[in-house]
């Protein structure tokens, strides 16, 4: 360990063996990235797991960002896919029509990182509106959306295109229910039979993991809904059900991985050493 190293636990009153959510949760989502992967990647958050595994068992992961720039290197954080920081070295500088035209629609992308502000037991994400869609003019009630989000973005069409999707939360039950208020993106299989993605023409994709803070998740191969497959330190089988709006299957949840210290010391030295992300505290 390093002076420098101990500066920094000092000065944000942290160890090296211990980790906060945030760090939980982008150790846990860096392990799902492989060596060879080509992956679409947010900013934010995905980016603190795209950097981890690109400096340690993922160096040969080329890193796919919306706007067009294809594999960068995450020397410093930027605050958004546009941001000239997220170019560093990258090997193509192109456009959103490449990104998702070139390399995704030609299947290239082998894994996308995505968020949400909903995620329901099929896997269906709701990055859109809480409450109603339309305005409250022409809605059928009178009322507009509670809350409107960011929309879409790449999302839709990442996860009908990648071949397999991670996608990143919170664990809180506001943002697990059973069904999404509104379906932005088809992440996982979402229906049952007769209504599966397969059935509306998505062709590709249906892996799917979530990643949270308390736990991973995946569907089951038969009906597609998803069951608890890790339990991540400190998390009891009673708290993931307790923060989820179904009726979670944890007979098959084993322990999760504890982040190793290098792992944090990557997070907090090189990936994100001014804590633009790593400093987000869990709300709720």
């Amino acid at each position: 360990m390093t002076d420098s190293y101990d500066a920094y636990l000092q000065r944000h009153e942290l160890k090296p063996n211990e980790f906060t959510y945030m760090e939980m949760l982008s150790v846990a989502v860096s392990r799902e990235l492989a060596d060879g992967d080509f992956a679409f990647v947010g900013t934010g958050t995905p980016l603190l797991a795209a950097g981890l595994a690109q400096r340690s068992h993922a160096k040969t992961m080329t890193i796919i960002l919306e706007a067009g720039t294809v594999g960068p290197t995450i020397a410093h954080m930027p605050i958004s896919v546009a941001d000239p920081r997220a170019a560093y070295q990258a090997t193509t500088l192109s456009s959103l029509v490449d990104a998702f035209g070139t390399i995704a629609a030609r299947g290239y992308c082998t894994v996308g990182i995505l968020g949400a502000a909903e995620c329901d037991m099929y896997a269906n994400l709701n990055s859109t509106a809480l409450g109603s869609y339309w305005p409250a003019g022409v809605s059928e009630d009178g009322r507009g959306p509670h809350t409107r989000f960011t929309g879409s973005g790449g999302a839709n069409s990442i996860a009908a295109l990648a071949d397999k999707i991670i996608v990143m939360m919170v664990h809180e039950r506001r943002r697990f229910p059973r069904k999404v208020q509104y379906l932005t993106t088809i992440a996982g299989m979402r229906g049952p039979a007769g209504e599966t993605r397969f059935d509306y023409g998505l062709y590709r994709g249906g892996d799917v993991v979530v990643i949270s803070d308390l736990c991973k998740m995946r569907p089951d191969p038969q009906t597609g809904i998803l069951y608890a497959t890790e339990l991540f330190p400190g998390v009891s089988a009673e708290m993931v059900q307790e923060a989820t709006g179904w009726e979670v299957d944890l007979s098959r949840a084993v322990p999760g991985g504890v982040p190793t210290e290098e792992e944090l010391r990557i997070l907090r030295m090189e990936v994100d050493p001014a804590r633009i992300y790593l400093n987000r505290e869990k709300k709720g």
